[in-house]
């Protein structure tokens, strides 16, 4: 493909097909959306097929030409829009179409296949998503798309400016670092909350406990420990969600590492990854327990935008929070301070902690930073525990909170003694 790119004739050739198979997209998704409307539709397959090559003929010949030729097709095109406007026909989707096949012969000659590859497949994937494109854009609220965009908006223009070195010798960690974690794990919650919100709105108990264990393995265990009073005859399920929400915990964690602290990650793979299968397979014990005889439960997800403004802007709070306490403790009661201080922590929200330790330049080396994040994840385990005991059904509770504490007494045992 790119030997024939670079003669003439195999752009003329790339340009004609993809103009063509653009038309009949064009003409496929009017029969498919507009097929019972009396509207008429700005040119035909021949009509795209004859604009590519004219847009090809006349960027050869000259760039002033081609720019004449597009400011002469879209004098024609007011005129049909026009037309459109007195019976309320607005669309501008066949001109956008036709534009971009008109800019095939300019992208064939001058830039690499794949961007008019790329401008194709979008065509065609964007006309076929019709549907699912307008079902998103109505389940979406206004306010979550603006909190998405203002916290764009943010990343975009404010980290690029931020200082890359710490403000102070107690605070070792830059503001660039602080914003980028943020960013980071906003990201990953919000991935998870858009599919239990939106996708999964009424998922079943193992999606909760998947997404949740995107989101917030802690929050997922409270949401199934009280849903579970509802249905105690689905204990065991509810105890696999609530199993598999930690799981997905752990990896969670394990992939933090690897975009912050690559050396970090390189020590915990094996722990992390190895506790997160083991609890996927005591979790798929408990599901099959329950998956000959009794229906998947559906639930709604109560979950928080974790990208609101407010939400970012406390992370970022106990982010430094965490850094001048940890740099504290590491530098007056050494490795087993900041053990202790792990096991503190977790039970409270361990993320700030945990990016603190892989964005700080700290004294302890990379094996002890991974068994604090172990200590931290295994007390955390303890608290998802309690929380399970305490608001879970009987049967529920104690199956979850008995496998939740000893995966927590296991993962604080690997950090204390084995790292």
């Amino acid at each position: 493909m790119i030997a024939i790119q670079h003669t003439l004739w195999g752009q003329f050739i790339l340009v004609l097909l993809l103009s063509f198979i653009t038309g009949m997209e064009l003409k496929a998704y009017q029969q498919k959306f507009h097929q019972n409307e009396s509207e008429r539709f700005f040119g035909s397959v021949r009509t795209f097929t004859f604009t590519g090559v004219l847009g090809f003929v006349f960027y050869l010949i000259h760039f002033h030409l081609f720019l004449l030729g597009f400011v002469a097709l879209t004098s024609i095109f007011l005129l049909f829009y026009h037309q459109a406007l007195q019976h309320n026909r607005t669309s501008l989707l066949v001109y956008l179409v036709w534009g971009l096949v008109y800019a095939y012969g300019a992208l064939a000659i001058t830039e690499p296949f794949w961007v008019m590859a790329g401008v194709f497949v979008t065509i065609v994937l964007v006309l076929n998503a019709k549907q699912s494109i307008n079902d998103i854009a109505e389940k979406i609220s206004g306010e979550e798309l603006t909190t998405l965009a203002k916290l764009v908006l943010l990343s975009a223009i404010i980290l690029p400016l931020l200082p890359h070195e710490p403000l102070h010798a107690w605070v070792p960690v830059s503001p660039f670092k602080v914003w980028l974690a943020v960013v980071v794990v906003s990201s990953i919650s919000y991935l998870g909350y858009v599919a239990q919100k939106y996708f999964f709105k009424k998922q079943g108990l193992i999606v909760t406990g998947i997404f949740g264990g995107l989101y917030s393995s802690t929050a997922t265990t409270v949401v199934l420990g009280k849903k579970s009073k509802e249905t105690p005859r689905l204990s065991d399920k509810m105890t696999a969600a609530i199993l598999i929400a930690t799981g997905l915990m752990y990896l969670r964690l394990w992939g933090i590492a690897a975009v912050f602290n690559w050396t970090v990650a390189a020590v915990l793979w094996p722990y992390l990854i190895g506790l997160s299968i083991l609890t996927m397979v005591i979790a798929a014990f408990y599901f099959r327990m329950d998956r000959s005889h009794l229906k998947d439960h559906q639930i709604e997800a109560g979950v928080d935008n974790p990208l609101e403004l407010k939400v970012a802007f406390i992370f970022a709070g106990l982010f430094v929070i965490m850094t001048i306490l940890t740099q504290f403790v590491t530098h007056y009661f050494g490795d087993s301070g900041l053990k202790y201080l792990s096991a503190l922590v977790g039970f409270t929200d361990i993320d700030p902690f945990v990016l603190s330790l892989l964005n700080g330049d700290y004294l302890a080396n990379a094996n002890v930073l991974a068994g604090a994040i172990l200590i931290a994840a295994g007390s955390n385990n303890l608290l998802k525990a309690v929380y399970a005991f305490v608001l879970s059904e009987p049967k529920t509770a104690r199956f979850s909170a008995g496998w939740l504490s000893a995966l927590g007494l296991l993962t604080i045992t690997l950090g204390w003694l084995f790292i």
